[in-house]
């Protein structure tokens, strides 16, 4: 018989933990294990695992002491048993507590909490004691990221043989050589001798598009060629967009709200600039641009410089700082070698970062360990 899987999710939007389950979730069961899906009803999360034929069965919200209650405990046990569950992958910190504790109890073999978040683990003495007597792996998405999270826990109470460093992978064919879904040039009137410079993430305080915004009058002082596009949406969108109009660059910077073809959009940049103040652990965007060849100019923002090696497939610059990054943005215009710098994004991604490569690790290191 397969091994039988849960994936336990109470997200109500559709953000990395949840893109993260569902695509793990969708590919070990096209590799014949009997998936389990967790979720609140007719959230994003729950429809499309159900649409894409997964077994998937209602939960309540889970909380931050939901741990200690004595009914939803009793209910997660039984769950357990009744589907006789080998493995379950817990990714946010009230589910790490209230799902590590249900599995041992109802004698799951494989306890895996992954923790994509790169801050420390509260050293509390329950978080301890689950650490040490309840999860089975440890599995982290980056060095950065596991780093943080181990800061403040004794190393008695988490063994080497738990710590897995498993990289989020992206799917090499749909970013390689994806279909032009839309000319970029002729959808936004954009010239033959403009570069088009990209931002892709949520209009959002920690993806931080400001500073994008604000190191663009520097940089035409010297380069006046070129067009920013910020894919996305969010709270900040209008905030950003007075910004904008505030210095004048209404001619520069595209806003193009929400899209669904960014491998399309990624293929047409000439470069990408991403400015987030803080990244939990491996952004997908990074990853993504990298997949598609597009070299990248990148605050070091948390966990960046684990992936963007500066010089190597782009530039670093220093966290909220747009004069910084503008001397970046011009640095990567006049690289006269700009496209190898994304070449050689792309064969870092295909040998550590792919998405098949991920699911054969979780399988290697985890499941058939």
């Amino acid at each position: 018989m397969s091994k039988r899987l849960l994936f336990m999710n109470t997200g109500t939007g559709w953000g990395g933990v949840e893109k993260w389950h569902y695509k793990t979730a969708s590919a070990l069961q096209k590799r014949e294990y009997d998936i389990f899906i967790l979720g609140i009803k007719d959230e994003m999360f729950y429809n499309k695992c159900k649409d894409a034929g997964l077994k998937v069965d209602s939960i309540d919200h889970i909380g931050d002491v939901t741990f200690v209650n004595p009914f939803r405990l009793y209910w997660l046990v039984r769950y357990l048993k009744k589907n006789m569950i080998d493995a379950i992958f817990l990714c946010q910190s009230s589910h790490f507590k209230y799902g590590s504790l249900a599995a041992k109890l109802a004698g799951v073999e494989t306890i895996v909490y992954r923790r994509a978040l790169a801050k420390p683990i509260k050293n509390k003495f329950y978080n301890r004691w689950l650490l040490k007597y309840c999860v089975t792996d440890f599995m982290s998405i980056s060095k950065v990221t596991r780093d943080k999270n181990l800061k403040n826990i004794p190393t008695d109470y988490l063994s080497k043989e738990k710590l897995k460093l498993i990289y989020k992978g992206v799917k090499k064919d749909k970013f390689i050589d994806p279909e032009i879904t839309s000319d970029l040039r002729e959808e936004f009137n954009i010239k033959d001798d403009e570069l088009i410079i990209g931002n892709v993430g949520r209009l959002c305080r920690q993806k931080a598009q400001q500073y994008l915004i604000e190191a663009l009058p520097q940089v035409l002082k010297e380069f006046e060629k070129f067009k920013v596009l910020l894919v996305g949406s969010g709270k900040k969108g209008e905030v950003f967009k007075d910004r904008v109009k505030e210095l004048g660059l209404e001619d520069k910077v595209i806003f193009t709200g929400f899209r669904e073809d960014i491998p399309s959009i990624l293929k047409q940049l000439d470069f990408m600039v991403h400015t987030a103040i803080y990244e939990g652990g491996a952004p997908w965007v990074i990853l993504e641009a990298m997949m598609a060849g597009v070299p990248i100019v990148t605050t070091e923002a948390t966990t960046i410089s684990e992936f963007v090696i500066d010089g190597e497939n782009g530039y670093l610059a220093e966290n909220k700082n747009s004069t910084d990054i503008a001397e970046k943005i011009l640095k990567m215009i006049k690289h006269p070698e700009r496209e190898k710098l994304g070449q050689q994004g792309a064969e870092i991604a295909k040998k550590k970062f792919s998405f098949q490569k991920m699911i054969d690790e979780i399988e290697e290191k985890i499941l058939n360990n």
